[in-house]
């Protein structure tokens, strides 16, 4: 620092010397910048298609629950422009960054705010319902669990559609015909048997155990 302060008297003590410095400091950066600009297009290409590589892997490993039935009509619907989608092409355009995370990181929030739930919830199964947990927002454990997993069941149906959006807004891929997919409509399936088997399980010991295990899964 006490050299940059140095040579900034020194700058302002010779105007004229300065200002060469200056245009020649100027120079030789925009020189910098004109030769890594094809290195950092590179790694741009190459970031776009490795992605495009894991997504065409994930697309032909296909779905294990035969989805692919059901494309023509959610194409269909895409076709007919519903609501909010031709925003999403905007964004897909204009933060490509973003739009490209932004789902991940919601699935991501997801699995570990259900992990969290599955928690408490096998707490209960042990006996320490009427214990408070961090985070629990002073409830104990027997209290949050139905909630959070209530919350869990509707962010998923919201995460859903948003995903198959963003595929049909970029245009590039199948809707359904993967794994991710396949996996994506498991969950809701588990996750309805589980609200289910919570409201008639009653005292049942059986119920209570596959409430527990569907849950986990």
């Amino acid at each position: 620092p006490a050299q940059v302060f140095a040579m900034a008297r020194s700058l302002r003590s010779n105007r004229p010397q300065g200002v060469l410095v200056l245009v020649l400091a100027a120079f030789v950066g925009a020189s910098l910048v004109r030769s890594a600009a094809p290195s950092f297009a590179g790694l741009t290409a190459a970031r776009r298609r490795s992605s495009r590589g894991v997504q065409q892997h994930a697309i032909e490993s296909g779905g294990f629950l035969g989805l692919e039935a059901l494309e023509p009509a959610a194409k269909a619907y895409f076709a007919g422009s519903p609501p909010f989608f031709q925003e999403m092409k905007d964004f897909l355009v204009d933060a490509p960054l973003t739009s490209h995370w932004a789902h991940a990181a919601g699935g991501t929030f997801l699995f570990v705010y259900a992990a969290f739930a599955i928690f408490l919830g096998w707490q209960i199964r042990a006996g320490n319902g009427s214990e408070v947990y961090p985070m629990s927002w002073g409830e104990t454990a027997a209290q949050r669990h139905p909630t959070m997993m209530m919350y869990v069941l509707v962010l998923l149906f919201f995460e859903i559609p948003d995903g198959v959006t963003l595929l049909a807004a970029d245009d590039t891929a199948p809707l359904l015909h993967s794994t991710h997919a396949s996996t994506a409509v498991l969950s809701v399936a588990l996750m309805s048997v589980v609200a289910l088997l919570s409201s008639f399980m009653g005292a049942s010991k059986d119920a209570r155990t596959a409430h527990a295990y569907a849950g986990a899964a």
